[in-house]
């Protein structure tokens, strides 16, 4: 997976996206796509992907043993850790909610973490005959 270092947690890069506000919903959901670690009561460290992020919480993917209902910490590269409920669980992915709700600019910042940079040189450097 292509990435860049950020601390010493590896950032995946992603395309962004705004998911549609589904009848239910309190706040849009942004497609990220981040390297994150998860840490239970037990303190258990798990290394997952954050797939979508919003104000309200969160969706990751990866090897995560959690239940409904427990508690988490989740810690994004360079931000501070966010304590969080486990809201569903199913095929490798959870859904969690943020015990305090992140400021819209947070959520920004999230989103500006997980851009691709434009590549330049591509093809390598220009040459003229």
């Amino acid at each position: 997976m292509a990435g860049e270092y950020l601390g010493r947690a590896k950032l995946a890069k992603g395309q962004l996206a705004i998911l549609p506000l589904p009848e239910g919903r309190k706040a849009e959901r942004r497609i990220v796509n981040l390297a994150a670690r998860l840490r239970d009561p037990g303190a258990t460290l798990t290394e997952v992907e954050v797939v979508n992020v919003s104000t309200d919480g969160f969706m990751a993917q990866g090897e995560m043993k959690v239940e409904i209902g427990s508690y988490v910490w989740l810690k994004m590269p360079g931000l501070e850790p966010q304590n969080s409920t486990v809201v569903w669980v199913e095929d490798g992915k959870a859904g969690f909610e943020f015990v305090t709700p992140l400021h819209p600019a947070t959520v920004e910042l999230i989103e500006s973490l997980s851009r691709k940079p434009v590549r330049k040189n591509l093809f390598g450097p220009l040459s003229v005959a």
